[in-house]
């Protein structure tokens, strides 16, 4: 009977409990009920919001003019853009975002009547609601538009000294080093460690009629070899020198033209992952053709040669190409004299919206 009554107790004692807590129980699950209904609502609101952006606006965010205006005597929105891109680049982009963001071109022209800026060039559209948009780009000659810009320094080393390895640590801005795999002593390849802000190519010479006995040590990729000793030696290279991200020319005059020796070259370039540079100059190299068809990262560019210019003329000529084109790439052999002749080129390069890249970043556009 005892048991009975401590049984009906306890019992007693839970349904009491259970009663108490039932009310705070729906309250809690009516609050996180409300909760997720409010988070579910924020969602659709969120989701729902108009893009309240202009055609126009939209545009002015795709192409970063420095100041829009308008002009009432030439009834045109005038909008002046950052210098170190040319008109044409800008119409290209605006052409882009007109036909993606359905819009219709009807007229362009390039102006050549007005002194006071770069550039300029007209533009008539009509707008996605069907509005007419009369436009004119102005290409700044003061303001340059930051980024548009890039150019590519790479250096050609035949020693290292600790005074030549100093000043590269003095540069600030980003630079690569066309290291020959082959030849140089440990010590070479040791003190590139010392070497800050660098990227290293693989500078390998190729087959051309400047290479001589003397260039064996070297290494070179000739015509007579054969594609597993061309792939030996790539990847003998690329195992001395691991952080490389590319392959450069060097000499290589008859390597460019001959389509079986650059395949031999170009394969085992693409399977470790390394980009290819012809810096060869030879106009009838077949290079580009031949990384189209094997999917490659290539380009050809031009070093600095002493018996085409001098050392300044070539650097301020590197620097109009890449305000002109958008890009270009600087190759100079590593000396002092290179050296003290960029060591204002950052500043240079700022004030033209030319930013300054490793050969990398260049060989992906």
């Amino acid at each position: 009977m005892k048991h009975v009554v401590a049984i009906i107790i306890v019992l007693t004692s839970l349904i009491g409990g259970f009663i108490f807590l039932l009310p705070k129980l729906s309250g809690m699950l009516a609050t996180d009920s409300t909760t997720n209904a409010t988070a579910t609502d924020s969602t659709t609101v969120q989701e729902s919001v108009p893009d309240t952006l202009s055609f126009e606006e939209k545009m002015q965010q795709a192409l970063l003019p420095l100041e829009v205006s308008y002009s009432k005597r030439k009834k045109r929105h005038i909008w002046t853009m950052g210098g170190g891109q040319t008109v044409i680049m800008y119409l290209l982009q605006a052409q882009r975002f007109i036909e993606k963001n359905g819009g219709k071109i009807l007229f362009m022209e390039e102006l050549y009547n007005n002194n006071e800026v770069f550039q300029a060039a007209k533009v008539d559209l009509i707008k996605d609601n069907g509005d007419t948009l009369n436009l004119e780009f102005q290409v700044s000659r003061n303001e340059f538009k930051p980024g548009a810009s890039i150019l590519a320094v790479a250096f050609q080393v035949t020693t290292l000294t600790p005074e030549l390895i100093v000043s590269l640590n003095q540069l600030d801005f980003k630079y690569d080093l066309l290291v020959p795999p082959f030849g140089p002593s440990d010590d070479f390849y040791r003190d590139l460690d010392r070497i800050k802000r660098k990227e290293i190519a693989l500078w390998i010479p190729m087959e051309s009629t400047k290479l001589n006995k003397a260039h064996n040590k070297l290494r070179p990729l000739r015509i007579h070899h054969t594609e597993e000793q061309i792939e030996n030696v790539i990847t003998e290279a690329y195992s001395k020198l691991p952080e490389a991200k590319g392959i450069v020319s060097r000499y290589g005059g008859q390597a460019v033209e001959h389509r079986q020796l650059l395949q031999a070259i170009l394969k085992p370039t693409k399977e470790h992952g390394l980009w290819f540079a012809d810096i060869s100059m030879n106009k009838l190299s077949i290079v580009p053709q031949t990384c189209q068809d094997m999917e490659m990262t290539c380009k050809c560019t031009a070093p600095y040669n002493p018996d085409n210019s001098s050392l300044s003329d070539y650097t301020k000529a590197k620097l109009r190409e890449a305000k002109r084109n958008g890009l270009a790439t600087m190759i100079l052999p590593l000396n002092q004299s290179s050296l003290e002749k960029l060591g204002n080129l950052s500043e240079i390069a700022q004030k033209q919206g030319t930013t300054l890249v490793n050969l990398s970043t260049f060989m992906k556009k």
